[in-house]
């Protein structure tokens, strides 16, 4: 007689289904580094925005400072371009979701600067300077649900 052996030549059930199931679970890794890749890139441009929009401010907040000194004041203003120049109107603004406004304030300095040709800047107990105010530009957004904020000081002089 013949030694005949079976040897079967396909995949057992058992075989397929662990390999649907490492296909499932593979899949369902990767659907998720996918979406979280996607949210990564959307934060990351709406950063990147905001800080173009705050560096925008910025210039205009010094484009003011060089052609209309004399008009600053203390208050909450936005940039706009007025008459073919920028000019800050009271008020925030939103760009594309992102908020921006500019903090004008006076600037203190001490009373007596020592024999020192400018005087050092306080927070209080000072005297006023006529000539120079603070700008605080200031950006603010929603990302994943929670505020977001950068921001920028300077000191506006009028020193000629």
């Amino acid at each position: 007689m013949n030694n005949l052996k079976f040897k079967p030549s396909g995949f057992t059930l058992v075989e397929v289904l662990v390999a649907i199931a490492l296909f499932i679970t593979l899949t369902a890794g990767l659907i998720g580094l996918t979406q979280l890749s996607v949210k990564s890139t959307a934060a990351s441009k709406l950063r990147v925005k905001a800080g173009n929009i705050l560096q925008q401010t910025v210039g205009a907040v010094m484009a003011v400072r060089a052609s209309n000194f004399s008009n600053l004041d203390q208050g909450i203003f936005h940039p706009e371009i007025v008459s073919d120049k920028w000019s800050l109107v009271s008020g925030t603004e939103t760009i594309d979701s992102i908020e921006r406004w500019v903090e004008i304030s006076r600037v203190q300095r001490e009373v007596s600067c020592g024999g020192e040709r400018v005087c050092l800047i306080v927070e209080s107990g000072g005297v006023v300077d006529p000539v120079t105010f603070k700008a605080k530009v200031v950006v603010n957004w929603q990302e994943n649900g929670q505020d977001q904020q950068q921001e920028l000081e300077s000191l506006l002089t009028f020193w000629r």
